[in-house]
């Protein structure tokens, strides 16, 4: 995998000055997030994300903030959120080949340790650019690497880089995709990439597609 060349104009930087996520759940448009990146530690990136979705009774707001290495592999990630009236908070560390974890809701803390047995990718709950920056990470892995595991879940997945067929949702048969991670045997992210970038992504088996917009367009709107 190459090394970012981190500047102004990079894909990865402007895209997120220029626009955010927007998260549709079955055609209506529940949330939005919106990203940062700066100039992280030894020619890396640092990753402000922050998420607001709401959904009948459901109501999140969440923080994340991820620093990541030149070739885009986890290093940490610090998450605070907060759903209707209740807090949660992650840590994830990465010390060489293994991945500490500390999780918090309310007065209760758990940690867990895994060994990175395969090449990490970030994966938070409702954190589009995790997702997103995970599929950067393995469309740009050599050829042949194509088994990781996600984190903070500790779970063993595979990614498909071969253009295959076009992916059905809601009854509209969407372009090949780019890029697909499956996430488990039952559920899988197809990743559509555009200008260094992630366009779009959908997980068919939740009827979810999350589609990037510029700003200049509506919040809501579909390109």
């Amino acid at each position: 995998m190459s090394a970012l060349t981190l500047s102004a104009d990079h894909p990865v930087v402007s895209a997120c000055a220029s626009g955010r996520f927007i998260l549709h759940a079955r055609n209506r448009a529940i949330g939005f997030e919106k990203a940062r990146a700066t100039r992280g530690r030894a020619g890396g990136l640092r990753v402000h994300a922050q998420t607001r979705i709401a959904l009948h009774r459901f109501y999140l707001r969440q923080s994340v903030v991820t620093d990541y290495s030149a070739i885009l592999r986890p290093l940490r990630c610090s998450v605070e959120a907060k759903v209707d009236d209740r807090r949660f908070s992650l840590t994830i560390a990465i010390e060489g080949e293994r991945a500490f974890i500390v999780s918090r809701a309310g007065s209760k803390e758990r940690s867990a340790r895994i060994d990175l047995a395969r090449p990490p990718l970030l994966l938070i709950d409702n954190c589009m650019t995790s997702h997103a920056f995970a599929a950067l990470a393995a469309s740009q892995a050599p050829p042949g690497e194509d088994e990781y595991l996600s984190l903070p879940a500790g779970e063993e997945l595979r990614a498909t880089r071969e253009r295959g067929l076009g992916v059905l949702l809601g009854g509209q048969e969407l372009a090949p995709p780019a890029l697909t991670l499956h996430l488990t045997p039952e559920l899988d992210e197809h990743v559509w990439l555009r200008d260094g970038w992630v366009d779009r992504l959908v997980i068919p088996q939740t009827q979810m597609r999350i589609e990037w917009a510029h700003d200049s367009y509506p919040s809501g709107g579909h390109r």
